[in-house]
């Protein structure tokens, strides 16, 4: 089920959730994924994943030469074939982005029910990415919420990240982004 901001969202469930723009749905983020749904069950809770759009990056430094590897359209379609039950997009703004980070961990909190929340590894949200596992830690434990921070994903010495599949891309490398992705690269 896809939500267009967090008001009026229905009743979710000891929610599982993992934050990201999740830009390509590449290998390292179905690991996430599935680390949500694998939770989520545990706590016979629902999977969520928050998401944004416009790409932080976008609003962020809108001078730099960033691209997506996927239309939104696309990320949110492969984020629901990986069995995520409720897909919450958030629009991204600069007002958005000087969010603190606990503000933003008490909204998840208060709007959702967060039961656990899953990150991969170098993950921080927040303004200026103040949110990362050891920043969240008191506020998790006083709500008794989990964090479940999974290693980071490596395939033949490549770490799989948006960022490498986008500069091989730019590079023309198709065959060993395609390897990042684990499915064809499909030029926007």
């Amino acid at each position: 089920m896809i939500h267009k901001g967090i008001d009026n969202l229905p009743d979710i469930r000891n929610a599982v959730i993992a934050v990201g723009a999740f830009d390509g749905v590449h290998r390292g983020h179905r690991k996430i994924l599935s680390f949500v749904k694998e939770t989520a069950a545990r706590y016979d809770g629902e999977s969520v994943v928050i998401t944004f759009q416009p790409h932080p990056q976008q609003v962020l430094h809108p001078e730099r030469d960033f691209f997506l590897i996927n239309t939104p359209e696309d990320n949110i379609e492969l984020i629901e074939k990986e069995g995520i039950e409720h897909i919450i997009i958030l629009h991204f703004t600069p007002q958005f982005a000087q969010t603190p980070f606990p503000q933003f961990l008490e909204l998840l909190i208060e709007k959702i029910g967060m039961k656990a929340i899953v990150m991969g590894p170098n993950h921080n949200f927040g303004r200026n990415g103040e949110g990362n596992s050891s920043s969240m830690r008191e506020i998790c434990e006083k709500n008794s919420i989990e964090i479940i921070q999974i290693p980071e994903f490596i395939l033949e010495e490549n770490k799989v990240c948006s960022s490498k599949i986008r500069e091989l891309i730019q590079n023309k490398e198709f065959t060993k982004a395609e390897q990042l992705l684990g499915r064809p690269y499909k030029k926007n």
